[in-house]
């Protein structure tokens, strides 16, 4: 089941780096970023540039 304290998701993959803005090369402090899917629900982006990891949050 899941919960509002467990992410959807954590991947590799990093949608900051994919775009050119990893922290590790340029901070930015544009926080907390999200994605809207087509059916209308939102989900949050956080990352952890430390271990180079993006967690995905139901919003």
């Amino acid at each position: 089941m899941i919960t509002p304290s467990t992410p959807l998701m954590t991947c590799k993959y990093c949608i900051l780096n994919e775009l050119g803005h990893c922290r590790k090369l340029r901070p930015l402090a544009n926080e907390p970023r999200y994605l809207r899917l087509q059916n209308g629900t939102i989900l949050t982006l956080e990352f952890d540039c430390k271990n180079c990891e993006m967690k995905i949050w139901k919003s």
